[in-house]
């Protein structure tokens, strides 16, 4: 087995090792201003992380544009879309517009984004650099919002913030394919502040143990707690206070990154799990996926069927499963410090303005 093991990582490694070099070419491009970087006329805020998989982002991008427009300021989101079915670049969604959108033509972290914030503009595309000129010219926002954009060098931001899954950390250690880095853990040096995401479902000593003493973190870090909100049916026509999963026997249905951090969420408020089905992150359903799950309803006849929200964009396309799953609404709740931390950095972003960039 262990010889088995060493021939299946030593590709993997050599993979990893090349990959990790171009990366490092590619970073140093940018610093080196070998390729350009675009200079936006707003200030940018991105949200981003070093690994693949969930870790929160847009649930924190979600908070951000909530408190953006707490403090009277006209927010834009950008985001790449991801297993969008709409392959062109740069569309504009705004939900108060128009709410009969097919949200896979958008991908579903962007409709849900969208949704959750209705008056807010949401750019989908590949090119942030595209989606800025655009959101710059027809709504003059105040700020603009990078959704998965830490790697996303070919745009210049004025806040940048690292998120740290408080489950994961950096997994292995290892690039990809090897591990689930999508860079070096020492590319922290580029955020302004880290933010461990869901602090609450997991021990973050031994995050805040690599940040501060292995990596040599200098910038604030500040934990984020994931909060159930509430359960709402898929039909959004009925909700319970969370104390009702309390001795619930519930069956979890996902298509997300993590299903860990939706299953810590359950446990934590007295369900018990009797069965689960996780799907690929960003799944597109069809009706033979909702026939598995209506099947496994009647089988194990649990209390509550539930899933996320990022899922039910999805899911409400499908009448027979309006009135039968449950929505498990993910509310987020920052320390103290990130409020001293965000109100400073905001002050001075808001009295910057500066011009674009020929690009």
């Amino acid at each position: 087995m262990i010889v088995s093991n060493i021939f299946l990582k030593a590709p993997l490694l050599i993979i990893s090792l090349i990959y990790k070099a171009l990366v490092l070419l590619r970073i140093q491009a940018y610093k080196k201003s070998w390729l350009k970087t675009y200079q936006a006329t707003v200030p940018v805020i991105s949200v981003g992380n070093l690994t693949v998989g969930g870790t929160g982002k847009t649930p924190v991008v979600d908070f951000l544009v909530k408190e953006l427009q707490k403090q009277n300021t006209r927010p834009v989101i950008l985001t790449r879309g991801y297993r969008r079915k709409g392959k062109i670049e740069g569309q504009r969604l705004r939900y108060c517009e128009d709410i009969t959108i097919d949200p896979r033509f958008f991908g579903d972290e962007a409709f849900l984004l969208a949704q959750r914030n209705p008056e807010v503009p949401v750019y989908v595309g590949s090119s942030r650099t595209s989606t800025s000129k655009m959101a710059e010219e027809l709504d003059q926002p105040d700020v603009l919002v990078l959704d998965d954009a830490f790697q996303h060098l070919a745009m210049h931001r004025d806040l940048n913030l690292l998120l740290i899954d408080a489950e994961q950390g950096f997994g292995q250690h290892s690039l990809l394919p090897l591990g689930v880095l999508r860079e070096p853990e020492n590319q922290w040096i580029r955020a302004d502040a880290i933010i461990i995401t869901k602090a609450n479902l997991a021990s973050s000593g031994d995050v805040l143990q690599m940040l501060k003493h292995d990596l040599k973190v200098t910038c604030p870090v500040i934990k984020f707690n994931f909060e159930v909100e509430c359960l709402s049916r898929l039909d959004e026509e009925i909700e319970y206070n969370i104390v009702e999963l309390k001795a619930k026997r519930v069956f979890l249905s996902s298509g997300i990154a993590n299903p860990a951090g939706l299953k810590s969420m359950v446990k934590k408020y007295g369900a018990e799990i009797i069965a689960e089905i996780e799907f690929p992150d960003h799944h597109d359903y069809t009706f033979k996926d909702v026939e598995k799950i209506l099947k496994m309803q009647e089988q194990l006849q649990p209390d509550l069927i539930i899933t996320t929200e990022k899922d039910a964009v999805k899911l409400r396309q499908f009448p027979e499963l309006l009135q039968k799953i449950w929505i498990l609404k993910i509310g987020v709740h920052p320390e103290d410090a990130w409020y001293d931390f965000f109100a400073e950095h905001l002050k001075n972003l808001l009295i910057k303005r500066v011009p674009s960039s020929i690009d």
